[in-house]
């Protein structure tokens, strides 16, 4: 069976107001939903996880995860059953997580926000994790006033040896829908960044994925803060679950995925031949 895989929104919490992120001016609402059992009682999760699907992957993210309660500890001890990945904007103590996770259990997808982070700091922990032997790139977000300074940031990040790309801005800006709303020209420079063919069709065109049958919530499963399991991030108002429930389990087989498009990456579970 394919390995399952899970991404978990850690808590929603984060030390960045950046003006595009999903919870923009609602931080204090999604606190509400912030659940944080004892250690052992995560780790106890993970491990039941384990015996039910064998070795899954889990993504973490956010909110910021380095903020979720004793993070490092958690990743070491869910990492010895479970491959991780985690998305982060480096502003924690990425040195002690350096040190104390395995960089063959646990990877990076570290974001970079220039409206926050400052450039040599966040260079600096990107070198030393790569000096522990952590893989993973850069994201930038290609946020409309933003869009000027990705060629300046990925030419700085290229001299360290670090790979940037792109994730399209999904929302509002100046009176327009994105990424709709990006020119020709816009299109046409992002997309070198973006990465295989497949992303460029669902993560930059919006093309639409309703019908078509997906294998989210029968090996692939979003997890929300309070535990709440849904099929994917567009189907956030659809639960299936709750991770805290010892009977939880996924669909047994794939659904037609009911989400109009999948401003995620999450259409790779879709399992028609003609995406």
């Amino acid at each position: 069976m394919e390995k399952v895989n899970f991404v978990w929104d850690s808590h929603y919490r984060c030390n960045f107001r950046c003006p595009y992120c999903w919870f923009d001016k609602t931080w204090d609402e999604m606190d509400k939903l912030n659940k944080y059992p004892p250690l052992t009682e995560m780790i106890a999760l993970w491990d039941r996880l384990y015996d039910m699907y064998g070795e899954c992957h889990l993504m973490v993210t956010g909110g910021e995860p380095m903020l979720y309660p004793n993070f490092i500890e958690l990743i070491e001890a869910i990492s010895k059953k479970h491959t991780v990945k985690v998305t982060c904007q480096l502003s924690g103590d990425m040195f002690t997580f350096a040190r104390k996770l395995n960089p063959e259990r646990v990877r990076l997808d570290m974001n970079f926000h220039p409206l926050e982070s400052k450039l040599e700091p966040f260079i600096k922990k990107v070198l030393y994790l790569y000096k522990y032997g952590f893989k993973g790139g850069v994201c930038y977000l290609a946020y409309p006033p933003n869009m000027d300074k990705i060629q300046y940031y990925d030419d700085i990040f290229k001299k360290h040896g670090i790979v940037m790309a792109l994730a399209a801005f999904h929302g509002e800006y100046g009176g327009k829908h994105y990424p709709d709303a990006y020119t020709k020209e816009e299109r046409e420079m992002m997309l070198p960044y973006l990465g295989d063919m497949d992303r460029q069709k669902y993560h930059l065109e919006g093309r639409k994925t309703k019908g078509k049958l997906c294998r989210a919530g029968h090996i692939y499963a979003s997890i929300k803060a309070d535990g709440t399991v849904t099929r994917c991030g567009p189907l956030s108002n659809k639960p299936i679950g709750n991770i805290f429930d010892p009977n939880f389990k996924l669909h047994d087989k794939p659904m037609p995925c009911e989400a109009e498009t999948c401003p995620c990456d999450e259409y790779k579970w879709i399992v028609d031949e003609e995406r």
